[in-house]
């Protein structure tokens, strides 16, 4: 039994018809049916008689109505006190996180707590990880979105191990080889780390160093020299660089912009960027602060569900 349920049975009794009472719900007629359905079934007892011309209570239908009004009285109320509540959750939450890319996650995030919680103030920054991280250890920021790189077939390496920390892995996107549509290894299902012995590879500016420490341990673990052709200043200008066909990179998905001119090629034993939200493991965690995790934390589990 759930709300939705108690809402089709109460909107049917006032309307007379399913048909009514789906216009006045802004369902279809066949959901409504089926919902009220369904909880006659789960209770093992009809709450309409319908017949071709009319929908009646029954006798057990008429006392569930009275209780059903109740519950969604009390129901209404707990909601409007939540809201109250969220209200007086009030404070500046300094948020600091890495670039997204045109895939990005946490604006819609950030968009969805704003409107629950009006009366907290957010202020967004963009960085790398080790420098966000060190604002966060400074109390210079609230709440990081940092990344941690590590090979797929190995256990996590992520904030979680850092008792200094609370931390959440919010997304996990696996490392692509990126080529031109051209290049040999384009038409390949999947590449080794063998086959990049002698590419030339473009990376991103060598201050990502957690992007340039996980690469080169990568290519070390699979015996493979570790030789940069081009450093560039984006991941933008990276994929500019292979569409013009002038070398290889390794990329996240979570980057990478649409191009008719590179391929995505999977790797065995890829890289995986494992995003997370972190905050200081403080014995008394502002309100604020809490209500923003919390809320992430929710949020990123129920998309994994679905």
């Amino acid at each position: 039994m759930d709300i939705e349920q108690l809402r089709c049975v109460l909107a049917v009794e006032q309307c007379g018809t399913f048909l009514d009472a789906s216009f006045q719900l802004n369902h279809s007629q066949s959901s409504v049916s089926k919902s009220i359905q369904r909880l006659e079934d789960e209770l093992g007892v009809k709450i309409f008689a319908r017949t071709t011309r009319r929908v009646a209570l029954t006798p057990f239908g008429q006392e569930f109505v009275k209780q059903a009004e109740e519950i969604l009285a009390c129901y209404e109320r707990i909601l409007e006190e939540a809201k109250k509540d969220r209200k007086r959750t009030y404070g500046q939450l300094r948020i600091g996180s890495i670039t997204f890319g045109r895939n990005n996650r946490l604006d819609p995030l950030i968009a969805r707590f704003v409107r629950l919680y009006p009366g907290i103030e957010v202020d967004m920054r963009e960085g790398m990880t080790t420098p966000l991280m060190q604002d966060l250890r400074a109390h210079k920021l609230d709440v990081v979105f940092a990344s941690s790189m590590y090979l797929k077939n190995e256990p996590p390496n992520n904030f979680s191990k850092d008792p200094e920390y609370c931390s959440f892995s919010c997304y996990q996107d696996d490392y692509y080889l990126v080529a031109h549509k051209d290049h040999p290894l384009a038409k390949r299902e999947r590449v080794d780390y063998k086959d990049l012995e002698k590419e030339a590879l473009i990376t991103t500016e060598r201050t990502m160093d957690v992007y340039h420490k996980a690469i080169r341990r990568a290519f070390e673990k699979h015996q493979v020299p570790f030789a940069v052709s081009m450093y560039c200043n984006s991941t933008r200008s990276v994929q500019y660089m292979v569409a013009q066909n002038l070398g290889v990179s390794i990329l996240s998905t979570l980057v990478i912009e649409e191009n008719e001119n590179i391929r995505l090629i999977p790797m065995n034993d890829p890289l995986v960027r494992d995003t997370q939200m972190v905050i200081l493991n403080q014995k008394e965690i502002p309100p604020h602060i809490k209500a923003f995790y919390q809320f992430v934390k929710r949020e990123t589990r129920e998309k994994e569900e679905e």
